[in-house]
């Protein structure tokens, strides 16, 4: 790791990025674009400046969250879930998929956008579960959320997909 403020600049970038990004849940409840970015953070750059976005970045979101900051717990559990973002994205740093765009490489992005939506609503629902005591109706009901989340992902990372790669390639020749 380069200790000439690279990785630093990088970080705080992206995680204000990932900040800004998260601002379109707002508008558009459970649909955020804050997973992609942190994802592709991993991706690009590797697992400690994934990770660092995704813990920084959802920091962030959820203290300065203009609905109000969520409980301490959530907090640390959104946190956690997103670092978990960052490092899948690292998974698939130095695979076949990331060299040029491939057919398969949307479905296994889609895939992917899947696996980050889900860790993230079941490390938030198991945290709540554990504090509020919710019941499992209470969890059902609140499945529509969790599926608009999961699902949103699949597409905007297969839409995604080209983009990561481009941002890759670059960083490769580097």
């Amino acid at each position: 790791m380069k200790t000439d403020g690279v990785f630093a600049a990088r970080v705080a970038l992206l995680a204000a990025l990932a900040y800004i990004a998260a601002l379109a849940s707002i508008y558009i409840p459970n649909v955020s674009l804050s997973f992609i970015v942190i994802f592709a953070s991993g991706a690009v750059f590797g697992i400690t400046t994934g990770m660092a976005v995704g813990g920084i970045g959802e920091f962030l979101w959820t203290v300065f969250n203009p609905l109000g900051m969520a409980s301490l717990p959530v907090t640390i559990a959104q946190v956690v879930a997103m670092m978990l973002v960052g490092g899948i994205g690292a998974i698939v740093q130095r695979r076949a998929i990331m060299i040029k765009t491939a057919p398969l490489g949307f479905a296994v992005f889609a895939l992917l956008g899947l696996t980050c939506g889900a860790v993230f609503q079941l490390i938030l629902n198991g945290v709540d579960t554990l504090l509020y005591g919710q019941s499992w109706k209470y969890l059902i009901a609140g499945l529509g959320f969790s599926l608009a989340t999961i699902v949103s992902n699949a597409v905007i990372f297969s839409v995604c997909y080209p983009m990561v790669v481009r941002l890759a390639a670059r960083e490769r020749m580097r």
